[in-house]
């Protein structure tokens, strides 16, 4: 069928009203749950009836004023999960009534970054919870070209991590890491622990996880990794001796914090790689000596490409690294208990997802 012409499901009976319930942030630190007009469908987009969805870090960014180009009032959310209601438009396999996952933001397609297959870094990306309405509602609107149906019978919590996931598989990829060669993640938290899994997935002989907290440590170790603690005395002997005293060909900096920025690059191996990932809250110096002496090449990366996006829901249909991906869901909120979720989701609590069931 031809882009123009409008393919639409009767919706529920329930949303005969065109209203909806949905989270949303009307300004720096005010978050509510609220009845809101439900989306409406543009030309060449899907309307998903929300199952679940995970509370980012990047979500309390934009909930605290910290995001640099968020717009209020919205709708948080952009690990969401859910079934196809309406399509309009496009020409597409996907049906009404399919479980599936979008990559969360809208890319033109046309720009330069967009022609080399640089859609997350478009020249006019709208991300998802940011500055267009996101996932933590009862509906949403996705665009039909990065929307995914998942296998008859998927986890459906489980697939609320295939964002996150993609983020791993583009930072990795990004990274260039070989078989054999060592990695550091610097930061524990859900990415973390992602990072580290696909970069052991992709051959990496040794990952180690830097990480203060000791619940998190606890989790990374469960799965296989071995961690350090950044805050010990023995921390400097501790990477020197996971290293061999040579460093480690990547580091993953994930924290987002002036500890791991300044880490970042001094235990990187000799012409290792650093790739940046955590978002700072300020411009935090960098060792630029140590990026000179040792010939490193520091990279940025930011959400992920949609072949990554692919590549994430690939490696959630791997029955063994399901197993690995299962201990990062520890928390489960109601949507009538979305103000809680969030506020857990920056306590110091013992826990490494928290996703809301729509």
């Amino acid at each position: 069928m031809s882009s123009s012409s409008a393919v639409l499901q009767p919706i529920a009976p329930r949303t005969t009203s065109r209203t909806m319930r949905a989270a949303v942030i009307e300004g720096k630190n005010s978050l509510s749950l609220k009845t809101v007009p439900m989306p409406e469908l543009r030309p060449d987009e899907a309307l998903l009836r929300v199952k679940y969805c995970g509370i980012c870090g990047s979500d309390l960014h934009v909930l605290h004023g910290a995001h640099p180009t968020a717009k209020f009032p919205v709708i948080p959310g952009h690990e969401f999960v859910g079934e196809l209601v309406a399509l309009n438009g496009g020409d597409t396999s996907l049906r009404p009534g399919d479980m599936v996952v979008s990559q969360p933001f809208f890319s033109c397609g046309n720009c330069q970054p967009c022609a080399k297959g640089r859609d997350n870094v478009c020249r006019s990306l709208r991300f998802m919870g940011a500055h267009v309405n996101g996932g933590f509602a009862e509906y949403v609107a996705v665009p039909i070209r990065k929307t995914y149906a998942l296998p008859t019978g998927f986890d459906l919590q489980l697939a609320a991590l295939v964002e996150p996931i993609a983020v791993a598989v583009h930072d990795v990829r990004r990274s260039g890491i070989q078989v054999g060669e060592t990695a550091l993640v610097i930061g524990g938290g859900a990415i973390g622990q992602l990072l580290a899994i696909v970069a052991r997935h992709s051959g990496a002989s040794k990952v180690v996880i830097s990480e203060p907290n000791a619940y998190r440590r606890g989790v990374a170790e469960r799965l296989g990794f071995q961690t350090v603690d950044p805050t010990s005395d023995g921390f400097d002997k501790a990477l020197m001796e996971a290293s061999d005293s040579l460093g480690f060909d990547v580091v993953f900096e994930a924290s987002g914090s002036r500890p791991g920025v300044t880490a970042s690059t001094k235990y990187a191996k000799i012409t290792g790689k650093v790739m940046v990932i955590g978002m700072t809250k300020e411009p935090y110096p960098v060792d630029l000596s140590a990026v000179f002496a040792k010939e490193l090449v520091l990279e940025g990366v930011r959400i992920h490409a949609q072949y990554n996006f692919i590549g994430a829901i690939e490696l959630l249909k791997n029955e063994a690294l399901r197993s690995q991906f299962l201990p990062l869901m520890t928390d489960v909120f109601p949507m009538e208990e979305i103000e809680d979720a969030f506020a857990f989701a920056q306590s110091a609590g013992d826990f490494m997802k928290v996703i809301v069931k729509m």
